[in-house]
């Protein structure tokens, strides 16, 4: 176990464990029931238009919770992994602890908070529109 591990005792480590497992176990269940639910929608397609855009709605509606649902099982996964590894509670960018409060919030957490804003701002950064500033307005005379 890596010594990081340490700073959370064994005691916090296993409610997050069993935390983790039993978030583990509703998300199968809720996707495997989502997936049924799914290819119930297999039949014949409703032909009023009103009827037609409820049953798209729902289906769409299923598809997207799915898939949230599978999202969050695979951090949980690999949150599990971490655990086994002895990485658990540790950013897997910095290496530096993620904070207790962080992970009471989202034990599935692999940032620190600080890495995780900054990759979140960076696709922002990186898409925003170029200003001018007023120096180079002036020399590209406009």
């Amino acid at each position: 176990m890596n010594t990081q591990n340490l700073l959370i005792d064994k005691h916090l480590l296993l409610q997050f464990k069993r935390g983790l497992q039993e978030q583990q176990r509703e998300l199968s269940h809720a996707i495997e029931k989502a997936e049924k639910e799914i290819r119930d929608f297999t039949g014949p397609v409703p032909l009023d238009s009103i009827d037609l855009s409820c049953f798209t709605a729902s289906k769409e509606s299923l598809f997207t919770s799915a898939s949230q649902n599978r999202t969050r099982l695979h951090m949980i996964q690999q949150a599990l992994e971490r655990m086994n590894d002895g990485s658990f509670g540790i950013c897997v960018d910095c290496g530096a602890a993620i904070r207790l409060k962080r992970l009471q919030a989202l034990p599935w957490a692999s940032h620190c908070i600080e890495c995780q804003e900054e990759a979140e701002i960076a696709p922002l950064a990186e898409n925003a529109p170029m200003h001018l500033s007023p120096d180079s307005a002036q020399a590209s005379g406009t």
